[in-house]
């Protein structure tokens, strides 16, 4: 089933769906843009089938994978961030413990515990708070034990955006 938190392969490198969302009623994985090399047109494999990459959006590091219907995927919950709050990384590999330091419009801002942080292939990972994806990991900074994520706010606004047409 193809998931938040599940897997995809690009490249033979592991990589991870951030959110699947519906656009126009049909059915989208979202993951952060940086893992591919070319972008639009790029080829990955997801629960066993070859998918394309349909949109980079470039702003905010977001690559949009239009499914196709014979795939079994679940809708993604989003919610809100809280701020100081705990919040947890969650892939099929790992979940890593951070707190949320800022909640922007489309940035979050995390503090990890350094023994603790994300690895490279945890980019494009979920965020949650109460069992609700509130953003997609994009960056760490290894040295302050902090981490760049996009906020659900923006993927809320795209459904949004392209359902209203």
């Amino acid at each position: 089933m193809i998931k938040s938190g599940g897997s995809f392969y690009y490249k033979g490198e592991r990589c991870t769906i951030g959110a699947v969302i519906l656009l126009k009623g049909l059915p989208y994985m979202v993951t952060v843009s940086h893992v591919f090399r070319r972008g639009e047109g790029d080829h990955l494999t997801v629960d066993g089938r070859k998918l394309t990459v349909t949109s980079i959006l470039k702003a905010f590091d977001l690559a949009l994978i239009e499914l196709p219907p014979v795939c079994t995927f679940e809708i993604t919950e989003l919610g809100s961030a809280a701020e100081l709050e705990q919040a947890v990384l969650v892939n099929d590999i790992h979940a890593i413990k951070c707190r949320v330091v800022s909640a922007g419009t489309s940035l979050l801002f995390l503090g990890f515990q350094c023994y603790n942080m994300p690895e490279p292939g945890d980019s494009g990972s979920p965020i949650l708070q109460a069992g609700k994806v509130i953003g997609i990991i994009s960056s760490i900074t290894l040295d302050t034990c902090m981490g760049i994520a996009i906020s659900s706010s923006i993927i809320s606004s795209l459904e949004g955006q392209r359902s209203g047409g």
